[in-house]
């Protein structure tokens, strides 16, 4: 409700009843302290009302006094402060050389990159990664050390990675051997220029480790060793050098046997509790029926529904033949397994070196299984310490360029290599043979 309160710039001005009420009240105070009381209700009205337009226009004078005030102290305190010296301004933030601030990364501890190396220099590695590969001691959860080497992609964090594991009796230097179809590289270092990181060791046992001779008890810290293996690579994935999401393996004879039993285990390649394996390719090649005491066909039932599957194998090679065939039905019901047979008599490391078509196999596999993988990086929580020793640098050499005649010299040379190669592989099949 509101009662008529005079007139403001020509109009009624209409005051809130609320605010009458205590105008009225503080007027009745007033005229108590007086001694001055109205004897009648009219007059104590008209003394009511003369007293609130009193104090209606001193609150007037009041409001434009005080806005005027303001104003004035606003100004002072204006021309104060635009008169104080300004203080002196921060340099801005420069960048000191070596990486980019946004783009350089924590290189704590990490054995493949010394703290004490300069950064332009670790920037200068990173942009020439695929045209080098180190050669390590990685230490198994036993204290066994295992000769490695690893080859990083220049893709980093979008790197698909492949762990190969060699022949029985064999070195990982087969996978650094010249493959006959891979214009004289070898696997490890022409999946690297693929945009792949590698990893490559050689078992207990064998190769550039301590020889002696495996026993049956030996079966279990084998797989053990590649489960290492696969813990130095999430330790790589962590410091951003690929992404363990996208892992394949790749084993050859013995190893392809010994890879798929690691690969049946609970917890392989898994990096905490709750996730899933990161395998997600697994190439067998020339697998044995038992190899290191593991049966195939004991281990493929259960793999071929959740791992992605490629068996290769020689058509005239009846060990490894027999072992793939005896598995097609359960692996050939997962779309994306494979069966590839190839018209040889070659068994493992020599099937993949001589047999035309076998790298172009492993390629596509990996390719459609892991490196297309829509799989996003990200950091994974890992506590489990990976020591390495001895590491050394090995640089790739680059082919010179040479003259027009040199050039068809070297041509008519690879000819003849070509023609050298396909007679030992004949040789070889000749040797296979019962």
């Amino acid at each position: 409700m509101y009662l008529p309160d005079g007139d403001r710039d020509g109009e009624p001005f209409l005051r809130p009843l609320s605010l009458l009420s205590h105008d009225l009240t503080m007027n009745g105070a007033a005229t108590a302290r007086s001694g001055r009381r109205a004897t009648s209700r009219v007059e104590g009205s008209k003394t009511i009302l003369a007293g609130y337009t009193t104090m209606r226009d001193g609150i007037r004078g009041w409001g434009g006094r005080g806005l005027a005030a303001v104003l004035a102290g606003l100004v002072i305190v204006g021309m104060a402060v635009a008169q104080q010296p300004k203080p002196p301004g921060r340099a801005r933030v420069r960048n000191q050389g070596g990486a980019p601030l946004k783009k350089a990364r924590p290189e704590a501890a990490d054995p493949l990159n010394p703290a004490n190396a300069r950064a332009v220099e670790k920037a200068a590695e990173k942009s020439a990664a695929g045209t080098y590969h180190f050669t390590f001691r990685l230490r198994s959860f036993d204290g066994t050390p295992l000769a490695a080497s690893y080859y990083p992609s220049k893709l980093a964090t979008g790197a698909a990675v492949v762990m190969l594991v060699h022949e029985g009796g064999r070195a990982r230097k087969d996978f650094e051997d010249p493959v006959s179809d891979l214009k004289g590289k070898g696997l490890a270092e022409h999946l690297q220029q693929e945009g792949y990181a590698v990893l490559s060791l050689d078992l207990r046992g064998q190769g550039q480790n301590a020889r002696r001779e495996l026993t049956q008890g030996d079966r279990q810290q084998l797989a053990e060793d590649l489960q290492a293996a696969y813990i130095f690579l999430l330790d790589r994935h962590n410091r951003g050098d690929l992404n363990i999401a996208k892992l394949g393996v790749l084993g050859v004879g013995e190893g392809a046997n010994l890879a798929a039993a690691w690969a049946y285990q609970p917890g392989a390649a898994v990096s905490t509790d709750g996730r899933a394996s990161d395998l997600n390719g697994l190439i067998l090649i020339s697998p044995m029926p038992a190899g290191y005491g593991y049966a195939l066909k004991s281990l493929v039932p259960s793999l071929a529904p959740r791992v992605p599957l490629a068996l290769l194998a020689g058509a005239k090679d009846a060990p490894s033949k027999d072992t793939v065939e005896a598995v097609r039905g359960v692996v050939e019901r997962v779309r994306l397994n494979r069966i590839e047979l190839f018209p040889s008599s070659l068994h493992g490391y020599k099937l993949l070196r001589l047999e035309p078509k076998v790298s172009e196999a492993i390629t596509r596999f990996l390719e459609n299984s892991v490196k297309l993988r829509p799989t996003e990086w990200e950091p994974r929580y890992n506590l489990i310490p990976v020591t390495v020793s001895e590491i050394v640098t090995v640089r790739h050499k680059e082919p010179e360029k040479k003259p027009e005649a040199e050039k068809k010299a070297a041509e008519k040379k690879d000819d003849a290599e070509k023609k050298d190669d396909a007679e030992k592989k004949d040789d070889a099949e000749k040797k296979d043979r019962p």
